[in-house]
C-alpha cells in the first residue's frame, strides 16, 4: 500500500479535461459577396483566404500584386489582402 504522505482530498487538482491547441487556425471568416469592392479594415484583416464560388474577381495582397485568375476553389491561401472585387457569381471568404 502506498504511502500518500497528507491527506489526499487537500492535494493538487488533476485536470482529465482535454485541452483543443488551435494556435494553427481560423478564428474568424468574412464572407465578401458577388459583385462587391471590399477592402478589409480593424477588426476583419485577414491572413488567409478561399473563393468560395465563381471566377470573376482581383484580390490585392497587403504587399501588393494582383491575383485574377488560376486559383481552386475551396482551397485555402495563406495570403493576406488588402482589397477584394467580386464580380457576378463569385464570393471569397476571408480568414483571419
Amino acid at each position: 500500500m502506498a504511502a500518500l504522505g497528507g491527506n489526499p482530498s487537500q492535494g493538487s487538482f488533476v485536470s482529465r479535461t482535454k485541452s483543443i491547441d488551435t494556435s494553427n487556425s481560423f478564428k474568424r471568416s468574412y464572407e465578401v459577396a458577388a459583385s462587391t469592392t471590399y477592402e478589409p479594415t480593424g477588426s476583419n484583416l485577414n491572413s488567409a483566404f478561399l473563393i468560395e464560388a465563381g471566377t470573376n474577381y482581383t484580390l490585392t495582397a497587403v504587399d501588393g500584386g494582383d491575383l485574377t485568375a488560376g486559383l481552386v476553389t475551396g482551397q485555402v491561401y495563406n495570403v493576406a489582402l488588402k482589397k477584394v472585387v467580386t464580380g457576378a457569381g463569385t464570393i471569397v471568404k476571408l480568414l483571419s
